[in-house]
């Protein structure tokens, strides 16, 4: 099954992602997500179907949050938050109904994106005391849409050692004039775990590059320290970037 299948029949993903900060509910700490791999030939294909879908998600109201990334490497990532495992079966039952309403008006999913993706699903926990936003919640607006994943795949057990790794990067955050911040996940459900992933956002790369490169000039030296707190603990590194799209994304606040 295909993108919007999978969508309306299992869910979606990215992000590792933070919704918009609001006094009811609470922000959510859990998110299951879909990356859907497209290749580059079927591109444009693939966009013109799912903007086809997307328009059907909106005038069906379809009212469950969707957060939609494209990444720079012929990928997607489909977030949608939940509150707890519990939530998951009326979740999914509300999935069904927006299948049937989607055939009904003439958009078969599974058909339509036949041969057009291939994917794989997660399940990650925003990790709140390893995130550090210091102006407050992080959160998902269209003014930082670009969005930098990287992947840390941790030697197994060695989950504390690098939780303690991460709160020394939030000590020396706290402690420096740079606007720092960052979100960060573990996976609760997916493949080769254990994995944590941290989510930087900005407006652009080269609003990125130049908060890096001022961190480099004026702390190069304890930046190269706290490194060196994370390396023993991990298997291997991968970094995927890439941008939010909201025009794909479903009731988030703007």
């Amino acid at each position: 099954m295909k993108t919007t299948g999978i969508i309306v029949c299992l869910f979606l993903f990215m992000g590792i992602v933070s919704l918009q900060a609001q006094e009811t509910p609470a922000m959510p700490e859990n998110f299951l997500v879909i990356e859907e791999f497209v290749q580059p030939a079927d591109l444009a294909e693939f966009r013109e179907v799912q903007q086809e879908g997307i328009d059907l998600w909106k005038k069906i109201n379809f009212d469950l949050p969707v957060f939609a990334y494209s990444t720079d490497v012929s990928s997607f990532y489909w977030v949608v938050p939940f509150e707890n495992f519990a939530s998951l079966d009326p979740m999914f039952a509300k999935m069904g109904e927006l299948s049937n309403k989607m055939k009904e008006e003439g958009f078969d999913a599974e058909a339509k994106f036949r041969d057009l993706s291939t994917m794989r699903q997660t399940i990650i926990h925003w990790e709140k005391d390893l995130s550090y936003h210091p102006n407050g919640a992080g959160m998902q607006t269209i003014d930082n849409r670009y969005c930098e994943w990287t992947f840390f795949y941790l030697k197994a057990g060695h989950e504390k050692e690098m939780a303690d790794a991460v709160k020394k990067y939030i000590e020396f955050s706290e402690n420096i004039d740079e606007e720092w911040s960052w979100d960060l996940y573990s996976v609760m459900i997916g493949y080769d775990s254990p994995c944590w992933v941290v989510m930087d956002r900005s407006e652009s790369p080269l609003s990125m590059r130049t908060l890096e490169a001022s961190l480099q000039e004026n702390h190069s030296e304890k930046l190269t320290e706290l490194w060196g707190n994370i390396q023993p603990h991990l298997r291997k590194m991968e970094v995927v970037t890439g941008w939010f799209q909201p025009d794909w994304s479903l009731n988030f606040e703007q």
